[in-house]
């Protein structure tokens, strides 16, 4: 008799609920993962930027030492400088661009997350939707053996 009134899909029920849990962890560790790449795309942001400005500072000193004092060795030196600020440039511009594609992919990742979080969270309802039925359908066998 205790078997009888034992709800046979609980375990069932258990496993889904623990389902969801681990589901919602993966979506809480993907929208961090998402974060953390967006931080670092926007450090790299400023590094391009601060690449831009300082290119810009070099050509401008490259003109001004072109302007006043032409010597072959001063404007050498002003080339290879922009040449170096050139590269940097180039590189944090790579770098950016690798960064939003990582961050693409978290967000990506995001979202794969939520759909499963979901499809997790629709399983256990379908579960916690027999269970009810399956409670109510005892508690009206219930009242009707009283009845009688």
């Amino acid at each position: 008799m205790a078997e009888e009134g034992r709800y046979r899909l609980a375990p069932l029920r258990d496993a889904r609920e623990r389902d969801e849990r681990s589901k919602r962890g993966d979506l809480a560790v993907a929208v961090w993962d998402a974060e953390e790449a967006k931080s670092r795309l926007d450090a790299a942001r400023a590094r391009t930027t601060q690449a831009r400005e300082a290119l810009t500072v070099a050509i401008a000193a490259r003109d001004k030492v072109a302007a006043f004092s032409a010597t072959p060795a001063r404007l050498s030196g002003a080339e290879q400088f922009i040449a170096r600020r050139r590269r940097e440039l180039e590189n944090a511009v790579g770098e950016e661009v690798r960064l939003e594609a990582a961050l693409d992919e978290r967000k990506a990742g995001v979202d794969v997350a939520r759909r499963t979080l979901a499809r997790a969270r629709a399983d256990r309802q379908v579960i916690e939707r027999h269970f009810e039925r399956w409670r109510n359908q005892r508690q009206l066998q219930a009242e009707r053996r009283r009845d009688e």
